[in-house]
């Protein structure tokens, strides 16, 4: 009866804690070029529902919402394109076919701690490295961002990451994060005029309130577009 209870807890922490994060991804002040240069190759979304993923205490996606596409506003396309155009704007003169753009935002730490506040932690085991490797050559940073250019190779191989270890989905490396910060997890996969492009983006914020988290991963998915552009060639 007594782990029936538990149970029951956990997912009450677990819904306060994710179902609220359903929101739109709304980035203003966007101008959309004048003539439409990307291709939209993107999948549809392939993410477990919340009772399986973000809100099941046994899953590795524990308190990892990935935004879909309902949520996006304008369209998740056109606001890469809108985004891709605003920071490179010669870019609409080349042909860009865009494969993915995924954002996750990671709370998992958080939620895990606040079920361990609860007296019932004793459940949900979490072994984090506490040795920091070295980052490698394909990784850089821009402002409070950290770029990943080689985002599916393991680059502190053995260390278990916040999430689904090598998923490729919203899971980071704790070595590479400050304790106590949330973090916007996004993927970006295009080609320009032929040559392909990979970006994996770690944004790390402390938000208190839906807001603040709205306002956190519009400004991750910004800087980001801001951040890779600097790589591309044209």
């Amino acid at each position: 009866m007594r782990s029936i209870f538990a149970l029951f807890v956990l997912s009450l922490i677990g819904l306060s804690g994710c179902a609220s994060l359903n929101h739109p991804v709304q980035i203003a002040n966007l101008m959309a070029p004048s003539q439409n240069y990307l291709d939209d190759q993107t999948k549809p979304d392939d993410y477990p529902g919340f009772l399986t993923g973000e809100g099941q205490i046994y899953s590795c996606r524990y308190g990892i919402h990935y935004e879909t596409r309902d949520e996006f506003s304008p369209p998740k396309a056109q606001m890469f394109a809108d985004l891709l155009a605003q920071a490179l704007p010669q870019i609409t003169t080349h042909k860009v076919v865009l494969q993915q753009f995924d954002v996750y935002f990671n709370q998992r730490l958080k939620i895990l701690h606040e079920a361990a506040n609860a007296g019932i932690g004793g459940v949900v085991g979490s072994t984090l490295s506490e040795q920091a490797a070295m980052q490698n050559m394909g990784v850089f940073t821009y402002q409070k961002l950290l770029i990943d250019t080689n985002p599916e190779v393991d680059r502190h191989p053995g260390e278990n990451q916040v999430g689904c270890d090598n998923d490729h989905e919203g899971e980071y490396y704790p070595s590479e994060i400050s304790g106590g910060y949330d973090v916007v997890v996004s993927w970006f996969k295009f080609t320009v005029d032929g040559q392909p492009y990979e970006f994996r983006t770690f944004y790390q914020f402390q938000p208190e309130n839906k807001e603040q988290i709205s306002a956190g991963i519009d400004e991750a998915i910004r800087m980001s577009v801001q951040g890779i552009v600097k790589r591309i060639k044209l």
